[in-house]
C-alpha cells in the first residue's frame, strides 16, 4: 500500500465512514448531513485564476450544492432551482416555483411566509433519481433528474423562526420530513402530508436522521426523537441548539451550540426511550456553523472564526484558537456561517467572505491550506471526486487543481 494513503484509510476507518451503503444514501445538506466526503480528494489551495476549473452565474442564496451523479443542483433567490454539469459548469435547466403556479389560495395567502432573509436557505436533497426542493414561501417540490417536475405543493403551516426557514429537507426512505415550523412528513413521490407534529418546533438547524434498531427516527435540535412512521416523540429535552444542527456518530447525538451536550440513544426503539447523557459543557462565542465529528474529536466553530477541538467521549476542549479568516464586507468579525467539512482526510472551515483555511484533523493545529475567492456565502460547500462545489455571490465555483 502506498504511504501516502494510509493515513487516509486510516482517518476514514476511524469516523466510522467506510461502508458499501454509501452511495445509495440521500444527498442533501453536509452531504449525508455529518459534513464527511471521505472518498474525495480536493485542491487545498486557490484563488481567482487558480484552482478554479469553472464558475458559473447562479444567483444569490444560501442554501449549499449537492452533487448528484455528474449533475450539481443548487437553489437561488426567489424560487429558483438550477441544474448544472458537473464537469462544465454548463446550466442544464432552472426552474421557478412561484405560489401562483400552485393555486390562487397560494397566491393570495403565501406571500406572508416569505422572508426578507431570503426564501432559497434550504438546501436540496436527492435521492439519485429525484430531487426535492424546500422554499421559505412554502412550497415543496420534486422534480427528476432531467427537470421534468413530479409535484409542486403549498403547504400553510406556521412559521416558528423569526428569520425566515432555514432547515433543509431530510429524506428518510419514501419519506420527507421537512420542518416548516412544526416538523411535518409528506410522502415523498405525491407530496401528500402524512403526519404533522406542532410540538417538534423548528429552529435554524436542520434535523439529523438516525436508526434506533430497526426504527428511523429523526433527532431535532430542541432535542427530540421524533419517530418517521408517525410523528410520535419517543423522547424529548436531551439538547438544545438555535441556529446549529445536531451530528449523530452510531448512537451518540451532539448539541454544539454555546451550551453542548452529547446523548446516548438505546440500541431499541419504544414508545417511550431513555437516553443516557454522556456529558455537558459551555462555550463562549456565537454559533451558526454546525459541529463535525470525527476521529473521537468535535471540531467546532464560532461567528468570530475561534475554532474549538473538543474530546468527543469527554467534552473536553483540547484546543481552541482564532482561525485568520478576513471579516467580512462590510461586517464586524470574521461571520462564519458556513460548516466545517472533512474531506478525504483535511478539515475545511471557510467563512462568508471567500475565505478557508485547510487543517490536518487532531489537535496538533496543522494548517495545510488556503484558498480565497473574490465572494462568499454563507453555505457549505460540497465535494465530489477532486472538485469542490462552494458558493461565492452569484456565482458557483467549482475547484481542482490540475
Amino acid at each position: 500500500m502506498a504511504p501516502t494513503l494510509k493515513p487516509l484509510l486510516v482517518l476514514i476507518a476511524a469516523c466510522g465512514m467506510a461502508h458499501a451503503a454509501e452511495s445509495v444514501r440521500p444527498v442533501g445538506w453536509r452531504g449525508d448531513g455529518s459534513g464527511q466526503f471521505p472518498s474525495v480528494d480536493p485542491a487545498t489551495g486557490w484563488k481567482a485564476g487558480k484552482n478554479v476549473l469553472w464558475t458559473s452565474e447562479v444567483g444569490k442564496g444560501h442554501s449549499s450544492p449537492i452533487v448528484v451523479g455528474q449533475r450539481v443542483f443548487i437553489t437561488s433567490e426567489p424560487d429558483i432551482l438550477v441544474c448544472l454539469d458537473a464537469k462544465t459548469g454548463r446550466e442544464l435547466w432552472r426552474k421557478t416555483h412561484k405560489l401562483a403556479d400552485v393555486s390562487a389560495e397560494a397566491a393570495a395567502e403565501g406571500a406572508r411566509h416569505s422572508s426578507q432573509y431570503g426564501d432559497a436557505t434550504p438546501t436540496p436533497v436527492s435521492d439519485g433519481r429525484w430531487v426535492w426542493v424546500l422554499l421559505g414561501t412554502g412550497i415543496v417540490a420534486c422534480h427528476d433528474l432531467e427537470g421534468k417536475s413530479r409535484w409542486m405543493n403549498w403547504y400553510d403551516l406556521r412559521q416558528t423562526t423569526t428569520y425566515g426557514r432555514t432547515a433543509s429537507p431530510a429524506l428518510v426512505g419514501d419519506r420527507l420530513l421537512v420542518h416548516f415550523g412544526p416538523l411535518v412528513c409528506l410522502d415523498a413521490a405525491t407530496g401528500k402530508l402524512l403526519w404533522k407534529n406542532d410540538k417538534a418546533r423548528a429552529t435554524y438547524g436542520t434535523p439529523a436522521v438516525a436508526r434506533l434498531g430497526d426504527v428511523d427516527v429523526v433527532v431535532t435540535p430542541k432535542g427530540q426523537v421524533v419517530r418517521v412512521a408517525d410523528g410520535k416523540i419517543l423522547a424529548a429535552d436531551l439538547g438544545n441548539c438555535m441556529y446549529t444542527s445536531p451530528v449523530v456518530q452510531g448512537r451518540i447525538v451532539y448539541f454544539i451550540d454555546g451550551s453542548m451536550t452529547a446523548v446516548e440513544l438505546p440500541e431499541e426503539a419504544a414508545e417511550q426511550i431513555e437516553c443516557k447523557e454522556l456529558w455537558t459543557g459551555d462555550l463562549a462565542g456565537e454559533f451558526f456553523a454546525s459541529p463535525l465529528v470525527c476521529g473521537g474529536r468535535l471540531y467546532t466553530v464560532d461567528k468570530a472564526a475561534k475554532l474549538y477541538v473538543i474530546d468527543a467521549s469527554t467534552g473536553k476542549t483540547l484546543l481552541s484558537r482564532k482561525l485568520g479568516l478576513a471579516p467580512a464586507t462590510g461586517g464586524e468579525g470574521a461571520s462564519v456561517y458556513p460548516s466545517p467539512c472533512l474531506a478525504g482526510n483535511r478539515l475545511f472551515i471557510g467563512n462568508d467572505a471567500g475565505d478557508t483555511v485547510v487543517l490536518e484533523p487532531g489537535d496538533q493545529d496543522v494548517a495545510v491550506g488556503s484558498g480565497s475567492l473574490p465572494g462568499g456565502s454563507g453555505a457549505t460547500p460540497a465535494f465530489s471526486g477532486r472538485r469542490m462545489f462552494v458558493r461565492g455571490g452569484k456565482l458557483l465555483y467549482c475547484l481542482a487543481a490540475p
